[in-house]
């Protein structure tokens, strides 16, 4: 239950728009922030809602709709222009169930803290926003992005950066439905039932700090295993260059099991990936690794077909194929075996920010988690937030 499953922030932008900056500064006042919404369900015909603790329900308007001490299993659907709520059709956008205590059960799984967002999306279908205080929301997170066996200050940092990660997030999308996705592609977030003690601690501990630098907040980025260096942002995603997300050396990964792996990937894959993004090619005949930096990673990939030779993104080349399988594009080798390309590699994620595992050593060997971020984010520092330190519920 609590294997440790590692956030990627995988996908790396491919448009020429202009370079981002990735560094941005906090608003005055943040309790307008105090709660973050996640997205943990998407696109569903129906959902059904339970819990055993006392709740009620609001439309749009924050009109009660209906409340009782405990609710065994409303079916809601998208309903005409609302949304009906078991036989009751309310003209809604979104219902907004609140309930104190237990949690609130979303179909068979998942369960969430004090209140969830049933919208009806633009596809007529229906979304589910879970919305709670962002420490909270940490607490569903650790368990996942760490593993609760791993030494205090390891948990300390990363959730120090998990949090970081969150508000920046959350800055950016104000004017959205939504701040992070329960996902891989923004944080794992896997609710109430998650939640661990010592990862809980870890949360408490480090109340309202996260990483700043030159008084600017920014993603703090972090991936599984970097397989001996940590990559700089700008290599990676159209982004400018920022210190603390330039790259470090790291030797404290060796013992990840992701530190090296292999995959086998067919012609016919590789044809069939490269044509749904609209680079069509003929027969794959080879592929080998291009504009190769410091670190040892490809960022791109040339391929040759029978018409001609593309070059493509190699960190959206490992998305396409599957991260799970090409775990990172520090390709130490590409060869054959049996009629498929024979990829060789180290490392698991895009390579930017925290490596986890190095973090998880560090911590063993007794450095503090203050320590542990000031190694992998040179230049940034932890800082507490005011607002977090007047209110113990931000």
């Amino acid at each position: 239950m609590f294997a440790a499953l590692f956030f990627s922030a995988i996908a790396p932008a491919f448009s020429a728009e202009p370079l981002r900056d990735l560094s941005m500064a906090l608003p005055q006042d943040l309790k307008a922030l105090s709660k973050i919404r996640i997205l943990v369900q998407r696109d569903k015909p129906q959902v059904k809602v339970s819990t055993t603790a006392p709740f009620e329900v609001f439309d749009d308007q924050g009109h009660s709709i209906t409340h009782g001490e405990k609710l065994a299993g409303a079916t809601v659907k998208p309903v005409g222009q609302g949304i009906q709520w078991w036989d009751q059709v309310v003209p809604t956008r979104f219902l907004v169930v609140k309930s104190i205590g237990n949690g609130i059960r979303v179909g068979a799984s998942g369960v969430y803290r004090d209140e969830i967002l049933v919208y009806r999306n633009s596809k007529g279908s229906l979304d589910v926003i879970s919305r709670l205080e962002l420490d909270d929301y940490l607490k569903g997170v650790i368990p996942f992005e760490g593993n609760p066996t791993w030494a205090l200050e390891s948990l300390k940092a990363q959730a120090v950066v998990s949090r970081t990660f969150a508000l920046t997030k959350m800055l950016a999308r104000q004017k959205e439905e939504y701040d992070v996705s329960a996902g891989f592609t923004s944080q794992v977030y896997a609710g109430k039932q998650i939640e661990n003690e010592r990862t809980n601690q870890a949360v408490d501990a480090t109340r309202g700090e996260v990483l700043l630098y030159k008084g600017k907040i920014f993603p703090a980025y972090f991936h599984s295993t970097c397989g001996g260096a940590t990559t700089a942002a700008d290599l990676v995603w159209r982004v400018k260059p920022l210190p603390p997300l330039g790259g470090v050396e790291c030797k404290f990964c060796q013992r990840s099991p992701h530190y090296k792996w292999e995959a086998l990937v067919t012609p016919a894959e590789i044809k069939e990936k490269l044509a749904k993004q609209e680079m069509p090619v003929s027969e794959v005949l080879g592929i080998h690794t291009d504009k190769i930096d410091k670190t040892g990673r490809a960022h791109k990939l040339v391929i040759k077909s029978t018409w001609a030779e593309k070059t493509v993104d190699a960190d959206a080349f490992r998305v396409w194929i599957d991260p799970m399988r090409l775990k990172s594009n520090l390709i130490t080798r590409i060869g054959t075996r049996d009629g498929s390309f024979l990829f060789k590699g180290k490392g698991w994620g895009h390579g930017v920010g925290m490596c986890q595992y190095g973090m998880k050593y560090l911590g063993e060997l007794g450095y503090g988690y203050q320590e542990i971020l000031g190694y992998y984010y040179p230049g940034a520092e932890v800082t507490r937030l005011k607002d977090f330190e007047e209110d113990p519920h931000f």
